[in-house]
């Protein structure tokens, strides 16, 4: 295969992974739409959750410590849904989630609080009021309404919280968590975004919203990054398994290593064969793409793995660390994959090949023909090491000594050398039985022997 065709079938290859990526995108980013969920599917589709976030009954139960997160890029919108509770403790509602922060809003007894979370500063409040309608154990409807740097908190359509920040947060996703010994229960929830909502009721004087007033200490999640909370929501993460999501990943992962494998079978500049190891690299990824997407379900599994891996040798020696380099970037393409990072592992992988491949064709003289040789010289006329390798440095880009076998009547040597081009190699082969006629010359190709 020449250089070109070769050039044109890894374009072609690449071409259909950014269409597959393009494809994957909106699959992705669908977090910015709007959605309904009357919870009906016990599998929760979308969501990340902990094992006691559960569907019962038709409605969302979050047991005590636990959390049910929408991942998303919101920003303006109006989320409205319905809310049960029993148990002390308070429910939270975090929303434009990202590591850089969120907004929290803490719903007790007859009290609600908004906050802001931006590390690495404390928890700042927006605003906290009365909220009768949350005094009761039956269900209540709880509206947010943003657009911009203004909230509007509604409790059974009563405005309870306007609050504006100046500096606001974001896009980012939406997380419901139960703190202390409270189980929260959501149903009928809706998120429109844009920022349209209902209009508030007029809020009289004396109403239900009155200024902060001191209370209890909340427990905040920390000033750190909205995973944070997770993590302090729950022991394990729980995730929902969906067949098509590991069924695309795992074709995902075998068409990636296996471009991965044609970049460095024909772009590589090893001078092991190259064909031999870059045959690992789909096992390798698929491999990986797997354990992910198998611990990410769960924290034990994950810190299982650490023990487990520390017990994983490459036994085969990575000679050059070329080979290492190839071999860390399939695991990472696994490692992406397994954990559903499908535009950013895929652009990433779109990347690296370009710069490959311009790296090599800027390269300003590129070595074709990697072979091993091996000289024998008998009798009188036996030739020494030195003539060898005069001879051989005048034709060669690359020599490397591999074996040196010498008698009185005899001498063997062994050579791994490259040549830039095919003609080199002639060249060389009649210099060297210029140095003796009974010399004998064997060249084996090492990048095409199986």
């Amino acid at each position: 295969m020449t250089r070109r065709k070769r050039m044109l079938w890894i374009t072609t290859l690449l071409i259909g992974l950014a269409v597959i990526a393009f494809w994957a995108a909106p699959a992705l980013a669908q977090g910015d739409q709007g959605f309904t969920e009357t919870f009906d599917d016990a599998q929760l589709p979308g969501w990340e959750h902990a094992p006691e976030a559960i569907v019962a009954d038709g409605v969302l139960r979050i047991g005590p410590a636990q959390f049910a997160a929408r991942l998303g890029a919101w920003q303006d919108f109006t989320l409205r849904f319905e809310l049960r509770y029993s148990g002390e403790g308070e429910t939270h509602v975090n929303y434009r989630a990202t590591d850089q922060g969120s907004y929290l809003l803490l719903l007790r007894p007859g009290e609600a609080t908004l906050l802001k979370t931006a590390p690495p500063g404390e928890p700042q409040e927006l605003g906290s009021a009365r909220a009768e309608a949350l005094n009761t154990t039956d269900w209540v409807t709880v509206q947010i309404a943003l657009s911009g740097g203004n909230h509007t908190i509604m409790v059974n359509d009563e405005a309870v919280i306007s609050a504006n920040d100046p500096d606001p947060l974001g896009r980012g996703g939406l997380i419901f968590g139960s703190v202390g010994q409270r189980t929260t229960e959501l149903d009928n929830l809706n998120m429109q975004p844009g920022g349209a909502s209902v209009e508030p009721a007029p809020i009289e004087p004396g109403g239900p919203l009155t200024a902060p007033t001191a209370a209890p200490p909340v427990q905040t999640p920390a000033a750190g990054s909205w995973q944070d909370l997770l993590r302090s929501l729950s022991t394990s993460q729980g995730s929902t398994f969906e067949t098509d999501v590991f069924v695309i990943n795992l074709l995902l992962a075998v068409l990636t290593s296996f471009i991965l494998s044609r970049v460095y079978i024909y772009w590589g500049s090893s001078l092991s064969n190259r064909r031999k190891f870059a045959a690992n690299f789909i096992l390798v990824t698929v491999t990986t793409t797997f354990i992910i997407l198998v611990v990410r379900s769960s924290v034990a599994l994950s810190l299982g793995l650490v023990g487990a891996l520390s017990i994983i040798r490459f036994r085969a020696a990575i000679k050059e660390p070329e080979e290492l380099a190839y071999l860390f970037f399939a695991i990472s393409l696994g490692i992406g994959l397994g954990d559903n990072q499908r535009v950013v592992t895929l652009i990433t992988l779109v990347v690296v090949v370009i710069v490959i491949g311009l790296a090599r064709l800027l390269r300003q003289t590129q070595a074709d023909v990697n072979l091993h040789l091996t000289v024998s010289s008998h009798g009188g006329e036996k030739v020494t090491l030195q003539q060898l390798l005069d001879v051989l440095a005048r034709h060669t880009s690359k020599l490397r000594l591999l074996r040196f076998d010498e008698t009185p009547e005899a001498l063997e040597i062994s050579f791994v050398v490259e040549f830039r081009h095919i003609s080199n190699l002639e060249q060389a082969r009649m210099a060297l039985l210029e140095l003796s006629p009974g010399l004998q010359v064997s060249f084996l190709d090492n990048k095409g022997v199986w």
